[in-house]
């Protein structure tokens, strides 16, 4: 089925029987009039938030020690040895900080008010930004394991974390461009 029949067999189940008073039925439950599910805005804030969280740890560990990292120290789990990598670095920028800087930017772009009245614009500004930190996870991975030799466990779990907010913004987004387009 595709995303505008989805969206509009979902809004048809949402208005609930022809000539029903809308407050009994619980008309909008699915989707609100911006297209956007209300699942949406609660879960990317939180994966944003859980994201700062674990990026401002490793910020930490960058600018004081390594071995504040609760994380093995030796073998092929190694947090200590990716992030004082020279891959943990980018022009001259920690790594962490860029995830600080990612998942700030991110926690505005899941504002609840953000999804509600953001439209197309923000809506592909948002989708570029999770597609840009996709690409940085895929970089940062592929560093990891073929250039590095080790996983950190915290940069994993940022990288999930950016994995999961990838894929409630792209379904969200598919989800709402019917009404976003006009189409």
């Amino acid at each position: 089925m595709s995303a505008p029949a989805r969206t509009a067999r979902r809004r048809a189940t949402a208005a609930g029987p022809a000539g029903a008073d809308p407050a009994a039925t619980g008309a909008g439950a699915a989707v609100p009039p911006s297209g956007v599910p209300r699942w949406a805005a609660p879960a990317g804030l939180a994966l944003s938030v859980a994201g700062l969280a674990v990026a401002a740890y490793l910020t930490v560990a960058h600018y004081t020690t390594s071995a504040i990292l609760a994380c093995s120290d030796s073998g092929i789990v190694n947090c200590g040895k990716v992030t004082t990598s020279p891959e943990s670095v980018i022009l001259g920028i920690p790594v962490a900080v860029l995830g600080l800087v990612f998942f700030a930017s991110m926690i505005g772009l899941n504002l609840p008010v953000a999804w509600r009245r953001g439209g197309l614009a923000l809506g592909l500004v948002r989708q570029a930004a999770v597609v840009v930190g996709i690409g940085f996870v895929l970089y940062l991975v592929s560093a990891e394991l073929l250039v590095i030799g080790a996983i950190c466990l915290w940069c994993t779990s940022v990288h999930v974390l950016t994995f999961l907010l990838f894929l409630v913004v792209t379904a969200a987004t598919v989800d709402a461009w019917p009404a976003w387009s006009g189409s």
